[in-house]
């Protein structure tokens, strides 16, 4: 799947923002509350999809939905060699810490080329299958028959596809004291409640684990980039497993107590740095950072990546091997990063660009630096690219269009 074309409504403040995006790794760049990361949180409401567990009646329903914010998000994609016009309505309710939660979700769909012009609404029912086929619970020959059809496939397999987005923050992985010294798991089986909502640095350590533990060439390779053949970060990385036997107790009828033996499998993460072995939340911020990006960049199999600001609190010796890095994997999946640093664009083309300001009335807007120059203003960049300098040079003398 390729996302072409991005057009949000209604999102903070993408009142009316359109967007294409017609190469594999795309930037946004302008100043500060102009809403660039506005567009990357706007794409992260379809992550939020298949959370949503509240389908309404249509009896209670826009009763209940007109108390929630509203966004719609239209997308124009690539997929299975099809191009898709997608109509995407959310419904949400955003916390105290400013993150989305999604109550309900609309989706409506329309395949180029079709003799109908008409969009074909995915029901609340296919999130739900998704769910029973993820976790294994049923397989798709199991559905009832009236189910099991192309067209029902075919949604499932769009679904996934769309909702198939990973988002990386310049602060996610800040303040590695945050980061456990161990994990818990449950008979071998990872305790996946205390994993869940915004425990990012535990997702992380048990991330790595699983890689560790499952051979996965990815993080021989990982080990490579982050170690003395690479960037010189860390020398290496192991987990230790410990069993520990447990006990609980249950009050029977009759005031019994009956005792419950069982056992904890604890895992106990190490990184070994200059000879010497240390727990990750003992790393400093900008070592834990980067060794959290370059493992995510290689391993995330989704299919779109939004990474907010790479730069920060990453000198610029390891900021080029991370912006290589993520030139390399954009050669196989579709990454739009936000940046404020002129270093980065120096990595970069202008068709690499996007410029985006905002506009009183109208709110972000976003265009490519060769539909905001003139043509001959556009030739001079050219020229200027070729002869003298590079495109973060070009942006922090002379600045382009709304700076």
């Amino acid at each position: 799947m390729k996302i072409l074309q991005v057009d949000i409504n209604n999102y903070r403040s993408c009142i009316q923002t359109k967007l294409g995006l017609p190469l594999n790794l795309m930037a946004l760049i302008g100043a500060n509350g102009v809403g660039k990361s506005n567009i990357l949180y706007g794409l992260r409401l379809f992550t939020k999809m298949d959370r949503s567990r509240s389908f309404f009646s249509e009896e209670i329903k826009d009763g209940v939905l007109d108390e929630l914010l509203n966004t719609q998000i239209n997308l124009v994609l690539d997929f299975e060699d099809k191009t898709i016009f997608l109509r995407c309505k959310f419904y949400y309710e955003t916390d105290e810490r400013n993150i989305d939660k999604v109550s309900h979700t609309e989706v409506k769909y329309r395949i180029h080329g079709k003799t109908s012009r008409k969009y074909t609404k995915v029901a609340s029912s296919i999130y739900q299958i998704i769910e029973l086929l993820d976790e294994d619970r049923i397989t798709f020959k199991q559905l009832p028959k009236p189910l099991r059809t192309e067209e029902v496939q075919f949604q499932i397999r769009l679904i996934k596809g769309i909702s198939n987005l990973s988002y990386y923050s310049a602060t996610q992985f800040s303040d590695p004291s945050k980061c456990p010294i161990s994990i818990e798991l449950d008979d071998y089986r990872i305790s996946s409640r205390n994993l869940r909502g915004n425990k990012i640095h535990q997702q992380f350590i048990y991330d790595l684990y699983k890689a560790y533990k499952g051979s996965s060439p990815n993080f021989e390779l990982f080990l490579n980039t982050v170690g003395l053949n690479g960037l010189n970060l860390i020398e290496d990385v192991k987990f230790s497993d410990h069993v520990i036997p447990s006990s609980s107790y249950k009050v029977k009828t009759g005031g019994k107590i009956q005792q419950i033996e069982n056992t904890k499998s604890i895992i106990i993460p190490s990184v070994k740095v200059d000879g010497l072995i240390l727990s990750p939340n003992q790393l400093s911020e900008g070592t834990f950072k980067t060794l959290a990006l370059v493992f995510y960049i290689l391993n995330d199999s989704n299919e779109l990546l939004l990474i907010e600001e790479p730069e920060v609190c990453i000198h610029h010796g390891l900021l080029n091997s991370i912006l290589q890095l993520i030139i390399q994997q954009s050669r196989h999946k579709q990454i739009i990063i936000s940046t404020h640093s002129d270093y980065v664009l120096d990595m970069l083309r202008p068709e690499n660009i996007l410029l985006v300001h905002k506009e009183y009335e109208t709110g972000t807007k976003v265009n490519s630096i060769s539909n905001s120059l003139s043509s001959n203003d556009y030739k001079i960049l050219k020229e200027y690219l070729e002869n003298e300098g590079n495109l973060g040079e070009y942006w922090k003398e002379s600045g382009f269009d709304y700076e």
